[in-house]
């Protein structure tokens, strides 16, 4: 019994977990980065939103992966 909603739940979860492990290593190194040097904080910004941005891109084709795979 439990093994059917361990298998509902980890394809939803594993892209949501690696996901904000990600963006959150994308987060640590743009703060790093900013320390280094500070003027170019504006292009960091922008660097760091779209890693995040892709980062969260491949969570939804995870969680749309695991929906097809439910439904086929």
């Amino acid at each position: 019994k439990y093994m059917k909603e361990l298998a509902f739940a980890l394809p939803y979860a594993i892209p949501a977990a690696l996901a904000a492990i990600g963006a959150g290593i994308v987060g640590a190194a743009a703060m790093n980065a900013a320390g280094r040097n500070p003027e170019k904080i504006n292009d960091l910004r922008t660097m760091m939103i779209l890693g995040i941005s892709f980062i969260d891109a491949l969570a939804i084709i995870g969680f749309v992966a695991a929906i097809v795979g439910k439904v086929m």
